[in-house]
């Protein structure tokens, strides 16, 4: 809910149908994927044969505490929220953030999601969107 009451948008929601879940759904997208690197994330691609992309989050515990894990966890989740539409239909994306996401502020992180964002674009051009539900 939002400070006035009302439901989120529709299309700012992270439903599972958007999540990578499973290990081996993980295991396929780093096993296949193509690397897109952007300072303290490292984004790894591969094509979903869906109508939208999902994303699945790894942090490492070499990257902090379960509490700065988390943190970084939450930022990227909600950065892609808000960004989902910006992303290419039929992607599978695993983000492995980099021990360097530490000590980032929100505008670093931004810019890094941005960078993965514009390669995805490059590297998958696509025709018009479908959402997932």
């Amino acid at each position: 809910m939002t400070a006035e009451g009302q439901a989120p948008a529709r299309d700012e929601r992270f439903p599972k149908a958007v999540r990578l879940l499973r290990r081996r759904e993980f295991l396929e997208v780093q096993e296949g994927g193509q690397k897109i690197p952007s300072d303290c994330l490292l984004g790894l691609a591969r094509p979903n044969g869906k109508p939208y992309s999902r994303v699945g989050l790894t942090v490492s515990s070499k990257v902090g505490n379960a509490v700065v894990r988390a943190r970084l966890r939450r930022l990227l989740r909600e950065l892609f929220r808000k960004r989902r539409a910006q992303w290419p239909p039929g992607v599978d994306v695993v983000l492995v953030v980099r021990q360097s996401a530490k000590d980032a502020s929100f505008p670093e992180m931004s810019r890094a999601f941005d960078g993965v964002t514009r390669k995805l674009q490059r590297l998958f051009p696509s025709g018009p969107r479908e959402s997932a539900r």
